[in-house]
């Protein structure tokens, strides 16, 4: 065989590889827009695409019935086509004259949608092998379905193809940045081996008011303000976490977060009970001693006695719900007041201490009540709001942690604060910008803005509260824990020293 043989055979192999190729191509961009079509049939466009279809059997069965489409091929050649060699035709069933006039008619929309369905899954490989989002094989996700909620968001529900969400994850800023859209969440899919991503254009804001979420929104009954996300305002209802921790490092807005939700669950509940820790001299809790339902505690000796009251509090409800063969305390129903214990900065009260600190055997005590707490509580309707900006393991044990549903991150200086926290990186990867946080409860995770109160509001609002106990329109169903009589006299003596006191902001 000479060379030239050798070339006009290989030439021939060549078309034959080209022509295989193109065909196996048609066949899957045929496939991929007659999976299209048949989806159209279930979905929104349903309507639309049923409509089309009728109009096209209706079309297709009137000329097959008639024998047009006969004469046409007979008109556009007489004498290539003539009547005698066209005759066979008239001899087949109406029906598969039909069905092939309906093929013919949609083939070229099932080719387009195909070719649109084709170059929009090859869109999508190509960003993902840009950013090196593969598994073993080199093998990228695959689009399955696309849904667009409003005219911000829009999900993508892929095919992993091996890939875990954790790699996702990795890859989100270049994900972002590809997509052109900030991505809302990453999760699993409804089966296993899908992973569904979804992206917002929204603008996030950079600072929302607690005074705005007020007015445009009614808070819940027992409830508060977590902030503004991509979705809207969200709020939580306080027996349904029923503890929460808020955590972040100085400047990233957790103290003012902390002091909006007491405001929040102070405006919203009708009968509640609020005991707020502040073992950093008292002074952050100071304007909420305004409102009889409050009471503020500044010592170790003060927080000890209020969770010795608490646990004791707890114990006695456990004792009325089983002599009425009930599970929990409803307030209203049992008339008991439910009970919040807010503790800020909760690292002076988990510290280790020496044990020759003069301390050192309250906060033992003081450590093992609130973790008794948060064991039991919830049942009670007693709930525990713990916030912190130290974040590790000694803050935060774990037997706290595990109990605690709710958690509100600020930015994180450190990998090991967010794991520790939300359990991914997620809270050391925010913005610097006061009050951006994550929300996490369950298995959802959302970043928003919590909402910015001012001193003066918190001071006002109080008041207002405060007179809305003495209108009868606020009331507690008992006395304050320990006291009982005026549940603040103490208190508000004790403060009342320090009402023009030019406090220090912390953030």
């Amino acid at each position: 065989m000479n060379n030239s043989e050798r070339l006009k055979i290989d030439q021939s192999n060549t078309k034959d590889s080209l022509l295989s190729k193109h065909l196996n191509e048609l066949v899957i961009i045929s496939g991929m827009g007659a999976w299209f079509l048949a989806k159209s049939l279930v979905s929104r466009y349903a309507p639309v695409t049923i409509s089309f279809l009728t109009s096209i059997g209706i079309l297709t069965y009137q000329i097959a019935s008639s024998g047009r489409h006969i004469r046409w091929i007979h008109e556009m050649e007489p004498e290539l086509f003539t009547l005698e060699r066209l005759e066979w035709l008239w001899n087949i069933p109406v029906s598969y004259h039909w069905l092939s006039l309906i093929l013919l008619a949609i083939s070229p929309l099932v080719f387009l949608l195909g070719m649109w369905a084709r170059g929009r899954r090859t869109k999508y490989q190509k960003v993902f092998q840009s950013i090196g989002l593969t598994n073993g094989h080199k093998d990228t996700p695959k689009l399955l379905k696309t849904k667009r909620f409003d005219r911000f968001r829009k999900s993508y529900l892929f095919d992993a193809n091996g890939i875990g969400i954790s790699e996702f994850d990795e890859k989100k800023e270049r994900l972002e940045s590809s997509f052109k859209s900030n991505i809302e969440s990453i999760k699993p899919g409804p089966k296993p081996g899908l992973v569904l991503v979804s992206f917002n254009d929204k603008k996030f804001p950079d600072s929302v008011k607690y005074t705005d979420l007020a007015t445009s929104v009614i808070l819940p009954s027992d409830s508060f303000f977590i902030g503004q996300s991509t979705e809207g305002i969200i709020t939580q209802a306080i027996s349904e976490l029923p503890h929460m921790l808020i955590a972040g490092t100085t400047g990233s807005g957790k103290s003012v977060a902390f002091k909006q939700i007491l405001m929040g669950l102070l405006e919203s509940s009708k009968h509640l009970q609020m005991y707020l820790i502040d073992l950093k001299g008292g002074v952050e809790m100071i304007d909420f001693v305004r409102c009889p339902n409050v009471k503020v505690v500044k010592s170790m000796e003060e927080a000890l006695h209020v969770l010795r009251m608490v646990e004791k509090e707890m114990k006695e409800r456990f004792r009325y719900l089983e002599e009425c063969n009930r599970k929990q305390i409803i307030p209203e129903k049992d008339k008991k007041d439910r009970i919040v214990v807010g503790v800020d900065e909760c690292s002076v009260l988990y510290m280790n201490r020496p044990r020759n600190d003069p301390e050192y055997e309250d906060a033992l005590e003081a450590r093992q009540l609130a973790d008794s707490i948060c064991k039991l509580s919830r049942a009670a309707s007693i709930s525990m709001i713990l916030a912190t900006q130290k974040l590790d393991r000694q803050v935060i044990p774990t037997s706290v942690s595990e109990n605690i549903s709710g958690r509100l991150a600020f930015r994180a200086n450190s990998l090991q604060g967010s794991l520790i926290v939300l359990g991914s990186k997620d809270a050391c990867e925010l913005p610097e910008i006061p009050g951006r946080g994550i929300w996490s409860f369950g298995t959802k995770k959302i970043t928003i803005q919590a909402p910015y109160i001012e001193e003066r509001t918190i001071k006002a609002r109080c008041e207002n509260i405060a007179k809305m106990f003495s209108a009868g329109k606020k009331k507690m169903l008992n006395p304050m824990l320990g006291n009982d009589s005026n549940p603040n006299s103490k208190m508000k003596k004790a403060y009342s020293g320090l009402e023009h006191v030019n406090v220090p902001k912390r953030t």
